[in-house]
């Protein structure tokens, strides 16, 4: 029987009573995944209508970060994929018909979920970057930038060099070597680690620079754009929770890893987009910022950053009390 430009078998329906488990969780890894990617798409696209409906310029950190968009969305396809080919399944219930080809796509599903991640923490990074001033703060972000992307490149170029030959990665009845499983495991964990590590790093880093800012922003001003900038705390708990279930990938089991794998990239992606609705709750007035009477004001209101507004304060020159980027 040819379908979908596939040979499959006709399969016979699975028996509950072998004392085997034949759950299918495509279903609702699909549902997961593209719930996922809707958000990071919404949050995204309000960031930068925010930023353009305020007349500010697109710079690096919007760029990286639709990059990363662009990743997370092909791993959501890619995973979709898989999951039409049986990922979800046991490896008993799935038509061998499909494989190595479900194998063959899942390593692409995996490169660009890891690959999301990577640049979308890259992305808050150079939005850092771009506020900060004391140069022990720009080395530590440059810090973060660098060793993030070396770590985690490295656990996504392990992925297509972990065997020889390389169609031996997704088709292990191949003659060849690989690397110890538990090895690749063990730095996968490595980077999943420092992933997670440095979400908490540059979720503290927002409070450092705010709290230069005294005189132009009151504390109720500071805690609010503090919080909105730190919400990346939550990208680091799901990869950390993610360290902890890699050694989980056989069967079904890798679907947890999976779904929190592609959870870290999109909660990064919404994390660095949700200060701009604070802009967009408060947005009033016209499109110009008018004069500036600080430094800390003209970094906010210059930064890629997203967009803030802060109520106009009496003794303000010019109403200087909206910044937005």
């Amino acid at each position: 029987m040819r379908r979908h430009g596939l040979i499959t078998r006709q399969q016979p329906p699975p028996s509950s009573s072998d004392g085997r488990s034949h759950e299918d969780l495509g279903p609702q890894l699909n549902t997961i995944f593209w719930l996922l990617a809707s958000l990071a798409t919404f949050f995204l696209a309000l960031r930068f209508y925010c930023k353009l409906q305020r007349g500010r310029h697109l710079w690096w950190d919007d760029y990286v970060l639709a990059a990363s968009w662009i990743s997370l969305v092909v791993s959501a396809s890619t995973t979709s994929a898989c999951v039409a080919l049986g990922y979800g399944k046991n490896l008993y219930d799935m038509n061998p018909d499909n494989l190595p080809t479900m194998p063959f796509i899942a390593v692409f599903a995996g490169f660009f979920s890891v690959l999301a991640a990577a640049w979308s923490k890259t992305s808050f990074a150079l939005t850092l970057l771009r506020l900060s001033q004391a140069w022990v703060m720009k080395a530590v972000i440059w810090f973060i930038i660098v060793t993030v992307n070396a770590i985690l490149g490295t656990a996504m170029l392990f992925m297509w060099i972990k065997c020889r030959p390389f169609a031996k990665i997704w088709d292990g009845s191949l003659e060849g070597w690989c690397i110890d499983p538990a090895n690749i495991v063990i730095l996968y964990q490595w980077s999943a680690g420092w992933s997670g590590g440095a979400d908490c790093l540059l979720a503290l880093m927002p409070w450092a620079i705010l709290y230069r800012m005294q005189r132009t922003l009151d504390i109720k001003e500071r805690v609010g754009i503090g919080i909105a900038m730190s919400m990346g705390v939550v990208a680091g708990a799901a990869s950390f929770v993610k360290l902890a279930m890699l050694p989980n990938l056989t069967g079904t089991d890798s679907v947890a890893v999976t779904v929190w794998g592609s959870a870290e990239g999109a909660i990064t992606i919404i994390a660095a987009s949700i200060p701009v609705l604070r802009g967009l709750l408060r947005c009033e007035g016209d499109h110009s910022a008018g004069q500036f009477d600080t430094n800390d004001q003209y970094r906010l209101n210059t930064t890629s950053s997203q967009s803030f507004s802060a109520v106009p304060r009496k003794g303000d020159r010019l109403g200087v009390g909206t910044y937005a980027a």
